[in-house]
């Protein structure tokens, strides 16, 4: 069984997330996956409140720190061996870019799940 690298928290409402997340669960990525929409989830975990923990994606890697957003995309994808993927993502010309990128994507994937025929939970 392969050690667990980290845990990722995403919103498994987000039909457009779901596709990197089922990825991931299928390529055996060594990291436990955790719904924060699902009934009952607990934030406290994250030391952040609800609406906190389903707008952004949150990585807690092996240490117990705690990532968010964009930042958490980097650490997840190094984790999951998408290492050059999080270089280049992380490099300082494309990061900029890449965090404007993630706020955006923040702001409008419910909007855009909805246009995709998925009803989402309000937030």
């Amino acid at each position: 069984m392969t050690e667990t690298r980290g845990t990722v928290f995403h919103d498994g409402g987000c039909p457009l997330c779901n596709i990197e997340i089922n990825q991931l669960k299928r390529d055996g990525a060594a990291i436990d996956f955790v719904d924060v929409s699902a009934p009952g989830f607990d934030p406290a975990a994250l030391g952040v409140d609800l609406v906190s923990a389903r707008y952004w994606l949150h990585w807690i890697d092996q240490d117990g720190q705690v990532f968010q957003g964009y930042e958490a995309n980097l650490k997840m994808w190094h984790a999951t061996g998408r290492v050059r993927l999080a270089r280049v993502a992380g490099h300082p010309w494309v990061r900029p870019l890449g965090e404007l990128w993630y706020r955006l994507f923040a702001r409008l994937r419910h909007p855009i799940g909805a246009l995709m025929g998925r009803k989402q939970d309000p937030v």
